[in-house]
C-alpha cells in the first residue's frame, strides 16, 4: 500500500488474522487426532480379525473349551474396546466440523476487514490522485500567468 496510507481498523484486521490461523491451526490439530483415532479403531478391527481367524483355524484342529473361554472373553473385550472407539471417532468427526465452520467464520470476518481496507485504500488513492492533479493545474496556471 501506499506511503501516508493509515488503515484505522488495522489492529481489528491483525487480530482477525490471528484468530483465523489460531482456528487453522486448531482444525489441524483435530484432523490429527481424528487419524489417530481412525488408527487406533483399524488396528483393533485387524487385531479382532487376527484372533477369530486363529480361533476358527484351531477348532478344525481341536482345541481346549478353556481355550475358546479365553478366546471369546478378549473378542468381547475388543468389542467394547472397539465401541468405545467409534463412539471417539464419533465425537471427533463432529469436533472437526465444528472447528472447520469456526475456522471459515473466522476466515469470513478477515475477509471482510481486508475489503474494507481496500475501498479505504481506493478512496485514499482517489483523494491522492486529484489533489496531484490540482496541484499540477495549480502549478500549470501559474506559470501561465506569470509569462
Amino acid at each position: 500500500m501506499s506511503e501516508g496510507f493509515n488503515f484505522r481498523l488495522q489492529s481489528v484486521l491483525d487480530y482477525r488474522e490471528h484468530i483465523k490461523k489460531q482456528k487453522a491451526e486448531e482444525l489441524a490439530e483435530y484432523r490429527r487426532q481424528l487419524e489417530q483415532e481412525k488408527n487406533a479403531l483399524s488396528g483393533l478391527v485387524n487385531v479382532k480379525t487376527n484372533i477369530i481367524n486363529e480361533m476358527d483355524s484351531k477348532c478344525s484342529e481341536g482345541i481346549q473349551a478353556g481355550y475358546l473361554v479365553e478366546c471369546n472373553k478378549y473378542i468381547e473385550q475388543l468389542n467394547r474396546f472397539i465401541d468405545r472407539h467409534k463412539e471417539n471417532l464419533s465425537d471427533m468427526e463432529k469436533k472437526v466440523d465444528e472447528c472447520c465452520q469456526n475456522a471459515v467464520e473466522a476466515s469470513r470476518n478477515k475477509e471482510t476487514i481486508e475489503k474494507l481496507k481496500v475501498r479505504h485504500y481506493k478512496k485514499f488513492a482517489y483523494h491522492l490522485s486529484t489533489e496531484q492533479e490540482k496541484e499540477v493545474e495549480d502549478l500549470v496556471n501559474n506559470r501561465k500567468t506569470s509569462s
